[in-house]
């Protein structure tokens, strides 16, 4: 009895002693166990952690973590694939040695080329075959600069293009060589202009002369018969003669001496105003003689150089006036001695223009005031009958006119 009233006036004691007017006002509640003694919230079990798989103690060296890299009971042991490779299948070959592997490897290599080849040759066919048959690359258009002697339906003909042909299938060299063998043509070019284009360039030869050696032909500057000449080509063309034609069929070099020899004196006495040429002969010599094609006048150049020989022509002409024209042979190629006048040796057609000329030279050294050209001609005995032709040079001119030319050379084809 006494221990139970000393256990209830406890706590009352006790606050006679504190200062907390909470205590002091009230007693001490009893409190529940329940709340006193808090249990803890049930927390979801951790979600197992991915482990790496568990390394064997095969490898050398290496220590195995028994928690973290041993693996759990009943589990399957991890299996590692290796990646897909060259290296990975060479290396995969059982029971093969390194120089196995170098020759597997090595024939892995060349399938892949062949193959890669194979490809591209496939590729390469599909495209040619598609190009050359496609219409997008027909040959439609020509563009070409007609030239006088291949008019534009001539160089038509030549190339023989079908309708519908392709232009990647033409074949230039052959077109080329076909447009170049034409006698006037001395160089021809085709050339593609894609998708559907040809360009057609022509250079025709110049006819400088004609040439009679055997046959008549046309020559160019550069001395080259390039054709037979036919009618109605040679125009007002001057003829070379005296080459021989064996040595000209045989490439003989006295033939191509002699017609480039020609062709220098008629490219020398056609740079001044002068008389139209008919001939130009050359002898076996080298020896050059000029003849007019109105008058059928001899100008005997000689051999040397032409320029200097021309100059005294065109002196002797101006001197003449228009006696000029009844020249009939006019020595050029004489050769003064040193310290000497140079020398023109002239004849005439006419008997009394030449005694004319020779009177006025020998009054030449006379005191002679009045000029030969204003004197009246010398009466002579009247014409017993018709006129006659001159005797001499000026005859054969009349004889040899019909066919043969001036140099006596005949004229045939």
């Amino acid at each position: 009895m006494g221990r139970l009233i000393v256990a209830r006036l406890a706590p009352f004691a006790m606050g006679l002693f504190t200062n907390s007017p909470r205590a002091n006002s009230a007693p001490a509640r009893k409190q529940n166990r329940r709340v006193q003694q808090a249990r803890p919230r049930p927390m979801p079990a951790p979600t197992p952690v991915a482990r790496k798989p568990a390394v064997t103690a095969s490898r050398a060296g290496v220590r195995v973590n028994r928690r973290v890299d041993a693996p759990r009971a009943g589990a399957k042991p991890a299996v590692h694939e290796p990646r897909a490779g060259l290296k990975n299948l060479v290396a995969a070959v059982p029971r093969v040695g390194a120089r196995g592997r170098r020759l597997f490897s090595l024939a892995a290599r060349l399938a892949i080329a062949v193959t890669l080849a194979w490809g591209v040759l496939l590729a390469v066919q599909a495209g040619y075959q598609y190009v050359t048959t496609s219409a997008r690359f027909e040959a439609k258009s020509l563009v070409y600069q007609a030239t006088p002697h291949v008019p534009v339906d001539r160089l038509q003909t030549l190339l023989g293009l079908e309708p519908g042909t392709n232009i990647l299938a033409v074949d230039t060299d052959a077109l080329q060589a076909k447009i170049a063998a034409e006698p006037w043509v001395k160089r021809a070019s085709v050339q593609r202009s894609l998708p559907d284009t040809l360009i057609v360039e022509v250079e025709e030869h110049e006819a400088a002369a004609a040439l009679l050696s055997g046959y008549f032909y046309l020559i160019d500057r550069d001395g080259v018969p390039f054709k037979r000449l036919e009618e109605g080509e040679r125009g007002e063309l001057p003829v070379i003669t005296g080459v021989d034609r064996e040595q000209l069929v045989a490439g003989d070099p006295r033939a191509q001496a002699a017609i480039r020899r020609g062709l220098e004196a008629l490219t020398a006495y056609q740079q001044a105003p002068r008389p139209r040429l008919s001939e130009v002969h050359v002898d076996e010599g080298g020896s050059v003689a000029l003849y007019t094609a109105k008058t059928g006048a001899a100008l005997r150049l000689g051999r040397g150089e032409v320029e200097p020989k021309l100059a005294r022509f065109d002196a002797l002409r101006a001197a003449l006036g228009e006696r000029a024209e009844q020249l009939a042979v006019v020595h050029l190629d004489l050769d003064a001695a040193p310290g000497a006048p140079e020398r023109v040796v002239a004849s005439f057609l006419d008997a009394e223009a030449e005694a004319a000329v020779l009177a006025r030279g020998a009054g030449a050294h006379k005191p002679v005031s009045k000029d030969i050209a204003q004197e009246p001609a010398a009466p002579g005995p009247p014409p017993a009958g018709p006129a006659r032709p001159a005797k001499g040079k000026s005859k054969k001119k009349k004889a040899v006119s019909g066919n043969k030319f001036a140099s006596g050379i005949p004229k045939y084809d």
